[in-house]
């Protein structure tokens, strides 16, 4: 395989701890990791972001170690399979899961603080997901939009049987959040086994996506969705470039509060339960981490 391409990609599930995995993968000397999200294959995710050239994107990937690249989204698309035969690539893929029930909540929130969702209450807008499926009532500016679909998204089952129906059962690796939550190091001892590496004894292991609340919510759809006339004018009053980033940095943090955010009502996290109880055990019967936990 050509050395400038991706030895293993972390296809996913968002809010599933592929953040934490990127952030201490980056520390191996051996792994060369893209930007987190770089979303370089998946062309039917219809991504509003401009996706690198295949230049840029080797840009980050070296000639020696293995290359990374983390982009949650890939486990959505259906056309990647293709797009990695098309480059004749057969890089080794990294799933993380986690409790449906949790994603959805935690995605929301998630959602929020990306400015890819504008309905602040949960409940109102996992009842707009069909709807939203449609192409009514997303919020301006939602990039992809199916981050907005939330049960879609914590459905983890029949993205799960494409994904082992176009890759060698031997070149994907299945892991719980919790799991690497609970040992880390452990956790980690896998994933290095899994990819043929030697064992990195100096991981600096740190909280990750901590939960925040926005307080200002007009500041910060200014600062993470910007309109290009405004982006403009922001470099025109401020011409120096590490001048608006640490502005923009500041500005940022000062909008947002750390707290704990309010536990699911038992009402909706019953309907929940039975919405993903089905494929939940479905997905246990065709991966390796025993889930039946999840729906007990």
């Amino acid at each position: 395989m050509n050395s400038l391409y991706p030895h293993f990609l972390i296809v996913g599930a968002p809010k599933c701890g592929t953040t934490a995995l990127h952030t201490y993968l980056s520390q191996h000397p051996a792994i060369n990791m893209s930007p987190k999200e770089i979303h370089y294959f998946g062309k039917d995710l219809d991504y509003k972001v401009c996706r690198p050239s295949l230049k840029e994107y080797q840009s980050h990937f070296k000639e020696t170690g293995i290359n990374g690249d983390g982009s949650v989204w890939y486990f959505y698309s259906n056309s990647i399979y293709k797009e990695l035969k098309d480059l004749g690539i057969f890089p080794k893929i990294i799933v993380l899961l986690r409790n449906p029930v949790e994603v959805v909540y935690s995605l929301h929130s998630q959602n929020i603080m990306d400015a890819n969702e504008n309905i602040s209450d949960f409940e109102t807008a996992l009842a707009l997901e069909e709807s939203r499926k449609k192409g009514n009532n997303l919020p301006p500016n939602v990039d992809p939009p199916r981050t907005v679909y939330y049960k879609n998204t914590a459905d983890f089952y029949p993205r799960m049987q494409l994904l082992q129906e176009n890759i060698p059962s031997e070149n994907i690796f299945v892991g719980l959040q919790e799991d690497l939550k609970m040992d880390t190091k452990l956790f980690l001892k896998k994933i290095e086994l899994f990819l043929g590496l030697n064992h990195f004894e100096h991981f600096h292991f740190e909280p990750i996506n901590v939960n925040h609340v926005v307080k200002n919510k007009s500041v910060h759809q200014l600062i993470k969705k910007p309109s290009s006339f405004k982006k403009s004018l922001f470099r025109t009053f401020i011409p120096f470039k590490n001048v608006r980033s640490w502005l923009v940095h500041k500005v940022y943090n000062s909008n947002l509060e750390k707290t704990k955010r309010t536990d699911l009502t038992e009402k909706t996290k019953a309907e929940l339960k039975s919405y993903f109880q089905s494929n939940t055990e479905k997905l246990n019967k065709i991966i390796l981490p025993d889930i039946s936990h999840w729906f007990k």
